[in-house]
């Protein structure tokens, strides 16, 4: 997958905080991802994914949020709430990853966690991976 190819992804970013989106954003944009839904918590990236009429490749999800933190999203998606979504591509960000967070991540089948911030390359790595592209 070269970097033209990001150009065609379109993934979901949920995350509370307004400066950590816009860095996710912004390094998205960097390797060539230009169609970025964003979502403040878990619920609002449910309602998009439930409303959203282009299709989305990839979930990208802070794990502590309001009202919904990311395991609980990516519960929410693997249990078929927006059933075209139950296997979507998932990626977790943290401020720190831990063997706990891993282990619950395997239960949803998450299929990595990104430290905040992540740089361009690491992002990309992740994404690869994610979507099988290696």
């Amino acid at each position: 997958m070269t970097q033209d190819a990001f150009t065609s992804l379109r993934i979901l970013v949920a995350d509370d905080d307004p400066y950590s989106l816009k860095i996710m954003v912004m390094v998205l944009n960097s390797i060539g991802v230009k169609n970025i839904v964003c979502a403040e918590n878990g619920k609002e990236a449910l309602d998009k994914l439930a409303s959203t009429a282009e299709p989305i490749d990839l979930v990208i999800s802070d794990i502590e949020m309001p009202e919904m933190g990311g395991f609980e999203l990516a519960r929410m998606i693997r249990l078929g709430t927006v059933a075209k979504y139950k296997d979507i591509p998932f990626l977790m960000l943290t401020a720190h990853s831990s063997e706990e967070n891993i282990r619950t991540g395997r239960l949803h089948r998450i299929q990595g966690f990104i430290v905040k911030p992540p740089s361009a390359e690491i992002l990309e790595r992740y994404l690869r991976r994610a979507l099988k592209k290696e």
